[in-house]
């Protein structure tokens, strides 16, 4: 299962000598593996694809009828990846590590067995699985334990009767020193043609098993529940803490998987669990996306009606001016036509004294005439007188 310590053990293999694949084959460190996940991507999305084709994912597993069912068909495609890998090994031994394998058996047992693999099971208290899956993805403790259960579940039932070689994940960072060495004798143990002094000791252009060793830390391990832990009985299910304590009794080391069939058989609960769950999720997720709809909607109304608003605000601002500018306009022309009023009562004025100064010009005209007339008359009658 995810979150089991699969990336401390893989990482320590490939320190030690192991080939898991160039650093651009390989995900890329996070925050929640700083050090690594030692999966190689073509791997991952070749699951991935498996999982997709039966409406699956790694933390949604299709049920195991499916995957029997359609395992043949994807084969030829693990031997593909199975023969890149072995290609760009350069003679190293490999390490193969993905958790969806432990769904996906059926399509990997058979290419598997066709080369020198052994298997490696990764042992890990499910509450610690749960409790680290919860704090990385945010699922729910009895969501957590489900998937766990499933995945443990499809190992005991695709790997009964199998020689396996089981390692405690708290024991492997607790005492890397000890149990790191220890595991590289058993795999030379189990493959000797291809490990040979290179897994043991480390090879030319490897770390050595010492160095390999300093890769693991205890600090790699954020949660632990003792397998006596009481939150144990108080949250995992009958069947989960069945599993539990069967992995429990098994001793690390190699062995043959020989669980009870009613730890083999596929759990119905944890796969309606898990259907459900994602279902609610999706009906979550489908209000949350139809929400956001809804509001880039509105938010794009709100920003086209504001567009408008400061567009008619503009016009406004335009039609005040003009206002003005009539307005001003109106000013003047009153001023203009008190001003022509003015000129014409003026011109009015002066038109009339005018006429006057006429009439007065003709009247003293008229007047000199008269004293002319009457200084003439008055000479001729002194001349007259005289003569």
């Amino acid at each position: 299962m995810h979150r089991s310590g699969t990336s401390a053990v893989a990482g320590f293999l490939a320190k030690a000598g192991f080939f898991a694949g160039n650093e651009a084959d390989l995900l890329e460190a996070a925050e929640d593996n700083p050090k690594g996940f030692f999966e190689r991507e073509d791997v991952n999305a070749l699951n991935d694809s498996f999982l997709a084709e039966l409406d699956g994912a790694w933390d949604r597993p299709p049920g195991r009828e499916a995957i029997l069912t359609r395992a043949p068909d994807w084969r030829p495609q693990v031997e593909e990846v199975l023969t890149h890998l072995a290609s760009g090994a350069g003679g190293k031994p490999l390490v193969l590590k993905d958790p969806r394998i432990s769904l996906l058996l059926p399509a990997w047992l058979p290419e598997l067995d066709k080369g020198r693999f052994a298997i490696i099971i990764v042992d890990r208290s499910p509450m610690d699985v749960a409790l680290s899956v919860r704090k990385r993805d945010g699922r729910p403790l009895y969501v957590a334990l489900a998937m766990w259960q499933l995945y443990c579940t499809e190992l005991l039932d695709g790997l009964a009767g199998r020689r396996v070689l089981l390692v405690r994940y708290e024991d492997f960072v607790a005492d890397p020193d000890r149990t790191g060495p220890e595991l590289l004798r058993n795999l030379a143990e189990a493959l000797p043609d291809q490990l040979a002094d290179r897994a043991r000791a480390g090879g030319e252009g490897a770390d050595s098993a010492a160095e390999a060793a300093g890769f693991v830390s205890p600090d790699m391990q954020h949660h632990r529940t003792e397998a006596e832990d009481a939150s144990n009985e108080q949250v995992l299910t009958g069947a989960q803490l069945a599993l539990y304590r069967w992995f429990r009794e098994q001793r690390e080391g190699w062995a043959e998987l020989r669980a009870p069939k009613k730890l083999r058989t596929e759990p119905a609960n944890a796969l309606v669990t898990t259907a459900e769950y994602f279902a609610a999720v999706a009906d979550r997720s489908g209000m949350e996306a139809a929400y956001d709809d809804e509001r880039h909607k509105a938010l794009h109304f709100e920003q086209a009606t504001e567009l408008k608003d400061h567009h008619i605000e503009r016009l406004e601002a335009e039609f005040r001016k003009l206002r003005q500018r009539v307005e001003t306009g109106e000013q003047h022309v009153h001023a203009l036509a008190a001003e022509t009023e003015a000129l014409r009562g003026a011109n009015e004025a002066l038109r009339e004294e005018l006429r006057q100064l006429h009439e007065d010009g003709r009247a003293a005209a008229g007047n000199l005439v008269s004293v002319a007339k009457r200084g003439f008359s008055g000479r001729r009658s002194a001349d007259a007188a005289r003569g």
